[in-house]
Formats: structure tokens, sequence, C-alpha cells
């Protein structure tokens, strides 16, 4: 009966002692998520302070105290541009901008400086891929501390090409500029390398330059 006893004791301490390594390890993994929950909120601050660090004199003004209305709007700026990055765009779209209660002046502005902050994120950190849903200026030990909120993670894009590209003209576009620089379409196609036929084809709406004839024409106009 001792015996009896003694195995059974051994098998119930043999299942305790696995069922509280069980939930030792599962604590482990809780605590190493939240862990690397809470490195990634701060890794990504950092990222997003960074980008904005060299327009930041342009929105704060900490004469009288820490200056944490002009750090939310440079920060909410910067997490458009974020945001604008992670998902593979590669500008701020003029919906967006037309919604803010600005003046033209100031949308343009709005404008250079967001999609100036999306180059910036695409240069310098692509593997930072999580959305952030919200920032917040906070005064910490007196100091302005940023503190973000993040959404959902995404897969890695191809960086848009940001090489700006003279667009293409229409047939009426460029018989209009050929006329306005004084050139006859033998002077034209002789500045362009080209031929005359060739010109003829292109105001007639018959054939479209190639890139490289798009640069030249560019330039010429330039």
């Amino acid at each position: 009966m001792n015996c009896l006893e003694s195995e059974k004791t051994k098998k119930m301490s043999h299942k305790q002692n696995k069922a509280a390594k069980r939930k030792a390890k599962l604590k482990a993994r809780r605590v190493q998520a939240e862990q690397s929950r809470h490195q990634q909120h701060v890794r990504i601050a950092d990222a997003l302070m960074d980008l904005c660090a060299d327009i930041l004199p342009e929105y704060v003004d900490d004469s009288k105290g820490i200056d944490l209305v002009g750090r939310n709007i440079l920060w909410r700026m910067g997490m458009v541009a974020w945001n604008i990055a992670v998902t593979g765009r590669r500008e701020i779209d003029d919906s967006s901008i037309n919604t803010m209660k600005l003046d033209e002046e100031s949308r343009k502005m709005v404008r250079d400086e967001v999609n100036a902050l999306v180059r910036l994120k695409y240069r310098k950190y692509p593997e930072l891929r999580t959305a952030i849903s919200s920032v917040s200026a906070v005064n910490v030990a007196g100091g302005a501390k940023l503190k973000v909120s993040l959404g959902d993670t995404f897969p890695a894009m191809p960086i848009p090409d940001f090489t700006d590209k003279p667009e293409l003209l229409t047939p009426e576009q460029l018989l209009a500029k050929r006329k306005a620089l004084g050139l006859s379409q033998v002077k034209f196609a002789v500045a362009l390398g080209v031929s005359v036929k060739k010109v003829s084809a292109w105001e007639h709406g018959k054939a479209e330059p190639s890139e490289d004839e798009i640069e030249k024409i560019a330039a010429l106009f330039s």
C-alpha cells in the first residue's frame, strides 16, 4: 500500500513540476514579448524624433518653457510621412492636404515638409515597417518626450523612384512651346538630333518621344 501511495505521490509531483515549468515558460515568453514591444515603441519613437530633428526649430519655441504644442504639430506631420513610407507610397496625396484648414501657401509648405520626411524615412529607416497610430508629446522630468502607439506591421515594400523625370508634353503643348522658342520644325529637329519627320509625328499625335528624347526636349525648353 505504501508503495502504491509513494508511486502516486511521485506521479503527482512530476505532473505539478511539468505544470510549473509550463507556467514559467509562458510567463517568460510574455515578459519577453512585452520587452520586445517596449523596445520597438522606443526605437520607432527615437527614429521619428530623428527624422524631424532638422526642422524642429521651425516649429518649436522653448523660450517660455517646453513647447509641447509645437512638437505635437511636428511629430504628427512626421507620423503622416512615416505611414506613407511604411505602406510603400511616394508622397502625400492632394485629398489629404485639401482636408486641412490651411491657406494655399501653408498647404504647399506642409506638402513639401511631409514629402521630404517620406524620402528621409526611406533612406534612414527602411527596415522599420510598423505604422504609427498616434503620437503624443509629453513633459518628463522637465524635458520633452515622444510617446507613440503602433499599428500594423507591413511587408517590405520596394523603395519608390524619386528621380524627377520630365513630364511628357501633349502634341499641342509641344507645338506651342516650339513656336514660343521661335524654332521651325527643321531647327527643332536639328537641336534634338532627330528627323523632321519625327518632330511632325510628335506634334500630330502619331508618335511619342522616347525617355531620352523627352529629357532632351525638357533641357531645350528650360
